[in-house]
């Protein structure tokens, strides 16, 4: 006879992890793509994101490559080793490129951004989800909402540059000498 593993005890366990991450874990800022999708490369696009959740995770900043097989994925050597984020089953639409933000928490250091590459969990138990991570170094093109990039966008702030160079010498491309 086979029993059913998503019953109570699995339920149990997720509430025990979520109350052992607001104990014990980091707060960050999540927010997950609204649109997402890819271009004909299959690199991700994404045009706007959620509004901020603030929520807490673990984060592991050198993970051994027994924790990768552990949780199905395959590491050659452990010299470059990606982040990884323990965060709850509960969080709402976790997908690929969405962003945690952690920022300091005793000090005014600035905040750091980690956008999702890939999410896995422990196959035992499935108390929470594990998620790799990379950091995202320019910060002006992840995590804004809708209503920020429409203001940004408008007609009223926004001015499209001529084709020219830095001395204001009109530029001429390629595509203007085909004609």
């Amino acid at each position: 006879m086979a029993v059913n593993l998503i019953g109570e005890d699995i339920k149990l366990l997720r509430k025990r992890y979520d109350e052992a991450l607001v104990m014990r874990g980091i707060p960050v800022g999540y927010q997950y793509p609204i649109i997402p999708g890819s271009d004909e490369q299959g690199q991700s696009l994404s045009d706007g994101y959620s509004d901020r959740i603030e929520t807490h995770i673990f984060f592991e900043g050198s993970p051994k490559i027994k924790t990768f097989k552990r949780f199905g994925w395959v590491v050659e050597n452990d010299s470059d080793l990606p982040f990884l984020i323990h965060c709850s089953f509960n969080l709402p639409k976790l997908q690929r490129d969405s962003i945690f933000r952690i920022s300091g928490q005793y000090s005014e250091v600035p905040e750091r951004i980690f956008k999702v590459t890939e999410i896995s969990y422990d196959i035992q138990a499935p108390d929470h989800l594990v998620a790799q991570v990379v950091p995202v170094y320019d910060k002006n093109i992840v995590g804004r909402t809708e209503r920020e990039i429409s203001r940004t966008f408008n007609k009223s702030n926004h001015f499209l540059k001529s084709n020219s160079d830095y001395r204001g010498h009109e530029r001429v491309t390629k595509e203007d000498t085909e004609d």
